[in-house]
């Protein structure tokens, strides 16, 4: 055992300890990521892929009632512990001035799931998740910190809704009026009222598929155009006008019918469409610019609790209740999906598969995915780091086996007469081979075992070991950075296992080299040099 030999067996201890360290402690970052995630992200998604009823247009639709039927049939399904609505929306965070875009949740506070769920990162001392159905909001420790919140604070919310609302309003402030901005449009449409009509002693008919197209076509364009509030409404009326017929026939040369009005009823309806001439665009400009206050409006939230956040996972800048969540994103009783919470989260596919797609309305206005997929950049990030490092500090057991092997091929050279003598008193390759091949494989051995005990004993000890670094002035792992309380490490041993057999590989590969040229010097040689 030369010193050669001893330093050889302390880089492959060294190689081996640096490799389960860092195993180990990605281990236990990429499952406390997971945790950290799976605590507020669902499980599975089914997201409304389909804009919900306009209020206005179907007032008999319950749109809450539809949503809360879908997370209902999901509740029960096995494998789903718990389902609630998701909400969720881009925001600006306004703080004393100081404003940025943030990102915004909004929780069921009735679903006890997932206040548990929120309640859990939030550390004694910072708040409670209790939020109630009022004007509060939870908000990450990172949020927090960029913007100095404190528990009890106020904070303003505006929503890219008030933006989407205003921008209309303004570009129609100053703008010439629809009877001149559209004068191709409306006079092609009153030509065609005018011409449609046939009049019939007391009654006026016009034909099915001409009106048909003039109400759901022409007339919903003109309207849905950036109109001033009082030329919309006048397009409306004319609408209206133009559903109050007698009756639908089909007794008319036209196969596709006509529908009968009385006597006057289309000229009432052009009047009403050459009414857009008489619109007070300065008054409707006044009434627009009144109406912009309430657009944009913020919301005073008063935060009740700072949850824990990691810089590594995407998470919620704040969190508020669904009624406040769905007005900021503007779904009124809707909702942008229901979250499915599993018992066993990273059963996530098989259940979809089996389960939930089984299950799902087939009006397909859903669709679903699991958590896997919409943070697998994240996780795949997390796991190519990992390989990386992997790969990059086995080259230190490398550089150990390299230096085994130079040291063999020393040891052969020193040994050329024994190996000479040896050979001469018939002793066979197999038998040479054999005798450098302990050495690799003492050094393998005891250099892995070595390395797994220093590797196991720095795990166990490693918040100690950064206290010291601490002390000194050095955090390598500070938490405001991080996230996390200390460093986080899982022992696997499969891991210790796959890195123990490679190390001793690697030995025994590297001393297999030089034996076998030993193996193969000619006695003759060896003996004249004695």
């Amino acid at each position: 055992m030369s010193v050669i030999t001893l330093i050889s067996l302390a880089g492959v201890a060294i190689g081996v300890m640096v490799l389960v360290v860092v195993l180990s402690v990605f281990g236990g970052f990429e499952k406390l990521v997971k945790e950290r995630v799976l605590s507020y992200t669902p499980h599975i998604t089914i997201e409304r892929v389909l804009p919900w009823a306009d209020p206005e247009e179907e007032p008999d639709h319950n749109i809450e009632a539809e949503w809360r039927r879908v997370e209902q049939s999901m509740t029960s399904l096995k494998g789903v512990e718990s389902a609630y609505a998701l909400v969720n929306d881009f925001i600006l965070l306004d703080r004393d001035g100081a404003v940025a875009p943030a990102s915004m949740q909004a929780i069921d506070t009735m679903n006890e799931s997932q206040m548990k769920s929120l309640q859990d990162l939030i550390k004694p001392g910072n708040g409670h998740a209790d939020m109630g159905l009022g004007e509060t909001a939870v908000v990450s420790s990172l949020t927090a910190e960029k913007f100095g919140i404190n528990v009890g604070d106020t904070i303003q919310i505006h929503t890219n809704r008030n933006l989407q609302q205003l921008q209309p309003v303004l570009d129609r402030i100053g703008s010439a009026p629809a009877y001149t901005t559209y004068a191709e449009q409306i006079n092609a449409i009153l030509a065609d009222m005018k011409s449609m009509v046939t009049t019939e002693d007391e009654r006026e008919t016009v034909p099915i598929t001409a009106l048909e197209d003039l109400y759901y076509n022409r007339l919903v364009i003109l309207r849905d155009s950036n109109l001033r509030s009082g030329e919309s409404e006048i397009i409306e009326s004319v609408r209206e006008q133009l559903t109050n017929f007698k009756e639908r026939t089909t007794e008319h040369p036209d196969a596709s019918g006509v529908f009968v009005f009385e006597k006057g009823a289309m000229a009432k309806a052009i009047e009403l469409f050459e009414s857009l001439k008489a619109v007070d665009t300065k008054e409707e400009d006044i009434t627009d610019v009144k109406q912009m206050k309430t657009i944009v409006l913020p919301k005073d939230l008063r935060v009740i609790g700072i949850y824990q956040a990691t810089r590594h996972a995407y998470s919620p800048d704040v969190f508020v209740p669904l009624p406040t969540g769905q007005d900021l994103a503007g779904l009124g009783d809707g909702v942008r999906g229901i979250a499915l919470r599993l018992d066993d989260p990273y059963h996530a596919a098989r259940v979809l598969n089996e389960t939930i797609l089984k299950n799902m309305p087939t009006d397909g206005a859903w669709q679903a995915r699991t958590w896997m997929e919409d943070h697998q950049q994240q996780f795949s990030l997390i796991k190519t780091q990992r390989q990386l490092l992997t790969f990059s500090l086995s080259f230190i057991m490398m550089v150990s086996a390299f230096s085994i092997m130079a040291v063999m091929f020393t040891v052969t050279i020193q040994k050329k007469r024994e190996i000479g003598v040896m050979k001469a008193l018939g002793a066979a390759p197999a038998q040479l081979v054999r005798v450098f091949l302990y050495q690799g494989i003492i050094i393998g051995l005891f250099g892995g075992l070595l390395g797994l005990g220093f590797g196991y004993l720095v795990i166990v000890n490693r918040q100690s070991i950064l206290n010291v670094f601490a002390s000194w002035g050095f955090d390598p792992f500070p938490s405001d950075f991080n996230g996390f309380d200390g460093l986080p490490a899982i022992i696997r041993a499969e891991e210790f296992l796959g890195v123990f057999i490679f190390a001793f590989v690697m030995c025994v590969v590297a001393t297999l080299v030089p034996a076998i040229v030993a193996s193969r010097s000619d006695a003759a040689k060896s003996l004249r040099n004695m």
